[in-house]
């Protein structure tokens, strides 16, 4: 927790100053990138940023007014809404991405070794797969 809120509060500002975004919004922007040109379903964008419903709602209306983003019908499923990237959303997305990596690098990866970083991404694998066997 304590290297956690250390590290993403750097990120966070460094995403500021130099793109304009903060890190939750470069996060459903990155989710959004991801899908393609198909887009996410609403419902998963939800799930996977790590903001409240609420959050990612109004976060998703924020960037829709700002031209980042569009809603669109899901031909498979009436109910559902996909999200996609407008040009400037994936121009704002690739800017911040740029921003975002080499802070990684700044306040994070710099700072270990090839064999370290190797022991905790395989670490870090295992826990968010909660023990569960890797491929």
């Amino acid at each position: 927790m304590e290297i956690h809120g250390t590290v993403v509060p750097k990120l966070d500002r460094d995403l500021l100053e130099k793109s304009g975004i903060d890190i939750h919004t470069y996060d459903a922007l990155l989710h959004v990138f991801e899908a393609g040109k198909q887009g996410v379903r609403m419902a998963d964008l939800a799930a996977a940023v790590v903001i409240s419903k609420s959050g990612i709602t109004s976060l998703v209306d924020r960037l829709e007014a700002g031209g980042s983003v569009q809603r669109n019908p899901d031909p498979d499923d009436r109910r559902a809404t996909r999200i996609t990237l407008t040009p400037l959303g994936e121009e704002t997305f690739r800017a911040a991405a740029q921003v975002h990596l080499a802070s990684i690098e700044a306040h994070f990866a710099s700072l270990i070794t090839d064999e370290e970083a190797q022991v905790i991404s395989k670490t870090l694998d295992r826990v968010r797969c909660d023990g569960e066997t890797q491929a």
